[in-house]
């Protein structure tokens, strides 16, 4: 950029902070009320410009801040003219220029193109001959009718093709060299090749008045009527729409509020209304009057130079602005929409800064008053100011993501709209679009799998629930097969149940999106192995509850003993069983191991012939008849609760020890699960009866030698002349080899 033209922009950014007072109220009435017819007083050097601020501050700090004021609103679009000068007059982004080398394509002596690279072996001079040449063989091709035009786009470049052969080739450099996009440049020359074509055919004879048919007139008078007929209608009809929208204002029509929030009043949804209903109308007039002027110059064949030529008359303003585009047209036009996309910038963030802080309130007061606590059942899991808090962080992170989106898509506009910086546009918008691109033919590509899933799980919850209401029948026992047992039928279901979802699973795996990648199989694999390694115990578990619901070992209610844990059954799973203790101790025993010890089950044999059978041994000493024993035994069980007297109770001699007998109690019970109970009033009973007898619990130990003491026989077993012995001492000189002193006869006892 040259020195003068920098300095030239300075002393217009100088005289424009100079005349601020004016530029502020201009400012004013743009921001806050508009662009408004205002009128220009002579300010003076004393005034001060009416405002709000300057009730509150002296004129050198009113004059600061309208200094700021300005600064702020002109240094962004200085910059962007200044900027966008250098780039036009810098040779390594400028704009080709018309006169750089290239060679035209002409048609009908007018140029319609330029052709300003080569492709392959053909430099341009060849390119825009074979072009010329198969634009003067379609010129002048036996059928009168202009061929279609058709752009093919491929990856790097794009072909301007006729049903019959391809016209031209644009590629990548061509693009680069006219500053437009390929896409852009294919579809100029599409443009004015087709109205080249329409103004070299054969211009048509006109057919005089009279010899016009006279059923294209008629047709022409009844479409001039119909036109008639319906702008009347639009006369008529409309004001009265206009006036019905305008009656309902305030009453039928009111303003749209949620939660309390109003976001439209009555008044802008009528003026909504009325803004729909009066394009609606220009709409259908103009798509008549299109339809209108097809359909009679369809009638007669002279008009079609007319139409010809009204073409190229409208066409030509278009290819002039076209023409604007490069060079220093292109910057004023680029700074004009850089202009407006600049104000509906600002409008968008003044929206943005007044919608969220309502919202933020809203949702706010809305929290503290109407929203639910999160439960489970009785559990809190979130409490309404958590929620409310989640939801001013969801609404803070969109307004984020508004404001960020908002100024990527404004500055990739003002980016395109330089010829200069368009392609770095283009890029901007790419990066954005082409994710969304791909997400979206992804989802496209899954709705027929997806399709297919849902169809999957409607057939599998269907069939489930068939199988339930069989396993229903069954476990009612309205359903019967030999050898089924009724509990069978809940645990049955649920492994039924597992499978049917498993084998569902499977056949939905082949359509879940992306399960054929190699990704999505590598983490399946390494979950699995996760799985596999990882819940060894819990599969063992799971089996062993599988086998032992089949062997039937127990059921909820019994009282078993587990290894060395005695109790009643409280629940039983697919992993773990869990033992009630008669001291209401709950103790949780894993399948595999029940599967692993022993089990004694006592109620199932209380609930069958023969019951079970409780037991108990004593031992009483050999001078108690056994008789008598059996007797006091049978009577303290025949009286203790929960003992069955049918079958009677019954004792059995275990052991003759060395100086007692072991007898054993056995009796019948019904109640296991009051075997300690049961067990401690036999225990009394007994004593009770043995007691009342006059019998010793106990078992002897003799530590005297047997000479001449009682012996320990029955007395019905000895004779009747039987008496006891005295006890005989015999000094110990006898037994030690010591000699007698004669103190002791012979015959004394000895100790």
């Amino acid at each position: 950029m040259s020195v003068p033209l920098l300095i030239a922009c300075m002393k217009l950014l100088i005289t424009a902070t100079e005349h601020r007072r004016i530029v502020a109220l201009l400012a004013r009435s743009t921001v806050y009320g508009g662009i408004k017819e205002v009128s220009m007083p002579q300010f003076h050097p004393a005034e001060q410009l009416p405002c709000e601020t300057s009730r509150n501050m002296g004129p050198q700090r009113e004059d600061e801040q309208i200094t700021r004021t300005c600064y702020c609103i002109w240094a962004p679009f200085a910059f962007c003219f200044i900027f966008s000068s250098w780039l036009a007059t810098t040779d390594l982004l400028a704009s080709p220029s018309t006169a750089d080398s290239g060679t035209p394509v002409r048609f009908n002596q007018e140029t319609l193109f330029t052709i300003q690279t080569g492709l392959g072996d053909f430099d341009s001079a060849s390119r825009a001959a074979a072009i010329e040449k198969r634009l003067d063989r379609l010129a002048h091709a036996p059928d009168s009718s202009i061929p279609e035009l058709a752009v093919e786009d491929q990856e790097h470049t794009s072909y301007i093709v006729t049903p019959d052969e391809v016209l031209l080739v644009v590629t990548e450099a061509d693009a680069k060299a006219s500053g437009h996009t390929r896409q852009e440049l294919a579809e100029t020359y599409v443009s004015r090749i087709r109205t080249a074509l329409v103004a070299a055919r054969p211009v048509q004879p006109v057919v005089p008045a009279h010899l016009v048919g006279v059923e294209e007139l008629i047709s022409a008078t009844i479409a001039s009527a119909l036109v008639i007929a319906l702008m009347v209608a639009f006369r008529f009809g409309f004001p009265r729409l206009y006036r019905l929208l305008e009656s309902w204002r305030g009453t039928r029509l009111r303003g749209v509020s949620v939660g309390g929030m109003e976001l439209l009043s009555s008044d802008l949804l009528t003026d909504l209304l009325l803004l729909l209903s009066r394009t609606l109308r220009t709409a259908l007039a103009l798509a008549a009057f299109f339809v209108y002027i097809q359909f009679v110059v369809g009638l007669f064949p002279w008009a079609l130079r007319l139409e010809a030529d009204l073409y190229r008359t409208l066409s030509a303003p278009l290819e002039h602005s076209q023409g604007l585009r490069s060079g220093l047209g292109a910057l004023f036009f680029g700074l004009a929409l850089t202009l407006f996309a600049t104000g509906v910038f600002l409008a968008s963030l003044k929206i943005l800064q007044q919608l969220f802080p309502r919202l933020t309130d809203w949702i706010a007061a809305w929290g503290r008053t109407s929203l639910p606590t999160l439960k489970v059942q009785r559990v809190e899991l979130l409490s309404a100011e958590q929620l409310t808090d989640g939801l001013l962080g969801i609404l803070q992170a969109v307004r984020f993501l508004a404001l960020a989106f908002l100024i990527y898509f404004y500055a990739s506009s003002v980016l395109g709209f330089f010829p200069w910086t368009r392609q770095l546009s283009f890029e901007l918008f790419g990066h954005i679009l082409r994710p969304v691109y791909v997400i979206g033919g992804v989802f496209a590509d899954s709705i027929p799998n997806l399709i297919a899933i849902v169809m999957i799980v409607l057939v599998t919850r269907y069939l489930l629930k068939l199988i339930a209401l069989f396993f229903r029948g069954l476990e009612r026992g309205a359903i019967r097969f030999t050898g089924f047992h009724q509990d069978w039928a809940k645990p049955t279901y649920g492994i039924v149940r597992f499978l049917v979802i498993v084998f569902a699973a499977i056949a939905c795996f082949p359509y879940i999106p992306g399960s054929q990648s190699e990704g999505f199989r590598g983490i399946s694999v390494f979950l699995g192995l996760l799985i596999s390694l990882g819940s060894a115990a819990a599969i063992g578990n799971m089996i062993a509850g599988v086998v032992l619901t089949y062997m039937r070992p127990f059921q909820l209610g019994d009282r078993v003993k587990i290894a060395d844990t005695v109790g009643d059954v409280a629940e039983k799973t697919l992993l773990v069983t869990r033992i009630r203790t008669i001291k209401n101790v709950d103790i949780t025993i894993p399948n595999s191991l029940i599967l692993a010890a022993h089990i004694v089950n006592y109620s199932s044999a209380a609930l069958s012939p023969p019951p079970l059978i409780l037991n108990t041994t004593i031992t009483i000493g050999y001078d108690t008849p056994w008789r008598t024993v059996h007797e006091l035994l049978k009577k303290a069980a025949s009286g203790t609760r929960n003992i069955l007297s049918d079958p009677e109770p019954f004792v059995l001699q275990t052991a003759l020890n060395d100086f007692y007998v072991s007898y054993e109690i056995n009796a019948y019970t019904g109640a296991a699960n009051q075997m300690a109970v049961t067990y401690s009033e036999l225990y009394q009973n007994i004593q009770d009866a043995f007691n009342e007898a006059g019998v010793e619990i106990m078992s002897p130990h003799y530590s005297q030698l047997r000479d001449g003491n009682k012996t320990a026989v029955p007395d019905q077993y000895l004779p009747k002349q039987y008496e006891v012995p005295g006890l005989r001492i015999t000094p110990l000189g006898k037994w030690t080899n010591q000699p007698n002193d004669g103190s002791l006869s012979r015959n004394e006892a000895k100790p």
